[in-house]
């Protein structure tokens, strides 16, 4: 029995040997795959432009197109065909680059077939940093040549969208792409129904609205000042407050609430025969739902009177309820209307307009009504904070 096992163990290892020998001939004697090809053309198409060979460029880019790339393997990117094309005035295979790209975007991801690409960018990257000797010459075959003005119009506009609006300062990108979209308006007004209007629409022209539909947040400290009745059973006070807001179009509406420390001048009566005494303090607190439309909105400041209904709750602050327990969990509120004015002094711009941060001053006047005379008298609030005005946008074809 063991003379079998090492007689099949030596038979193992003569397999192993045997095969191993197999697949270092067979990888020594592989002639040149698709992909060494590409690799090797893609090679010789950037040293001779570097050299500045653009015959030699052409023969290599003609070759590449024509003989060595098929359904599984690219030669070029979706740049490199576009521009090289353009460059060695082979049009042909830029403008089948700007339609391969404009229907791929038309069907699902999951539909499309995916191809072998070049892994190596170091092509892309020198065509682009050596580009500027080139454009002008290249512009100016484009306008000599004899495609149609539909196809010289694409190819300028595509020329233009990569290398006017690429790696260009984040102050300016608003701008350059300002004048590409001016740019495809023109092209689009100039050729109607064009085979390319899909592409401009989808690839070039980007173009943003703001959404009707906006949201904010708001925190400040502040001042409430008692009037009427109510001044003579509490005192001036001070306090924070808080709150969201909605945004439809111009139209705001606000949820706030806010909570003041205020002394109690005078006994007020409580719930069940409790009484607030004089020399404690308590919390005058108001909520508030309100709409607003601003008089004054631009890119510095934001004027918006608003009006809206609340209420105020008067209860005891936890140092009065320590001292006098059967204060606890007793309160008096009232419902009450309230006008008021809030000044945005934006200091930040975002992305979209008008979103934005600012600095926020807001003066609210509460009139409550109430039978209470510790509450039967006005308010008037004035507050300092921080906001956040948020809107999203949509990318409009």
């Amino acid at each position: 029995m063991r003379k079998h096992s090492i007689f099949l163990l030596i038979l193992i290892n003569i397999s192993i040997l045997a095969f191993s020998q197999d697949i270092a001939t067979s990888i020594k004697s592989y002639e040149l795959s698709k992909s060494d090809i590409i690799s090797k053309g893609r090679n010789l198409l950037l040293d001779s432009y570097i050299a500045g060979d653009i015959e030699k460029v052409t023969e290599a880019y003609l070759y590449l197109n024509n003989k060595v790339a098929d359904t599984n393997y690219a030669v070029f990117t979706a740049f490199e065909q576009i521009y090289v094309g353009s460059l060695t005035q082979n049009y042909i295979f830029s403008i089948k680059e700007i339609l391969r790209i404009d229907s791929l975007s038309k069907v699902l991801p999951d539909k499309r077939t995916s191809k072998v690409y070049p892994t190596d960018n170091q092509l892309g990257s020198k065509l682009y940093e050596f580009s500027y000797m080139y454009l002008p010459k290249i512009r100016k075959n484009i306008q000599l040549s004899n495609l149609s003005n539909e196809d010289k119009g694409i190819l300028n506009l595509t020329l233009n969208d990569i290398f006017e609006n690429s790696n260009v300062p984040a102050d300016i990108r608003a701008k350059v792409q300002d004048d590409i979209n001016q740019q495809c308006d023109s092209f689009l007004n100039s050729f109607k129904n064009s085979k390319y209007e899909h592409y401009v629409r989808y690839r070039i022209r980007k173009i943003y609205k703001v959404n009707d539909w906006g949201f904010g947040e708001y925190g400040a400290f502040g001042y409430i000042n008692t009037q009427g009745n109510m001044g003579k059973y509490l005192s001036d006070g001070g306090g924070f407050e808080f709150g969201f807001e909605g945004y439809y179009k111009k139209m705001a509406i606000f949820l706030k609430v806010g909570v003041f420390i205020n002394q109690v001048k005078k006994d007020i009566p409580f719930e069940n025969y409790s009484t607030l005494y004089a020399g404690t303090s308590a919390n005058l607190s108001n909520v508030e739902l309100s709409l607003g439309y601003p008089i004054l909105d631009n890119r510095s400041i934001a004027f918006v009177p608003f009006a809206g209904i609340g209420a105020n709750i008067l209860d005891p602050t936890s140092n009065t309820t320590d001292n006098y327990p059967e204060l606890k969990n007793k309160e008096i509120a009232s419902f009450c209307t309230l006008v008021g004015l809030s000044c945005d002094l934006k200091f930040k711009k975002t992305a979209i307009y008008p979103s934005y941060t600012a600095v926020r001053v807001r003066l609210t006047y509460f009139m409550p009504s109430s039978f209470n005379a510790a509450l039967n008298g006005n308010q008037l609030t004035l507050t300092v904070g921080y906001c956040l005005v948020g809107h999203t946008s949509k990318r409009q074809y």
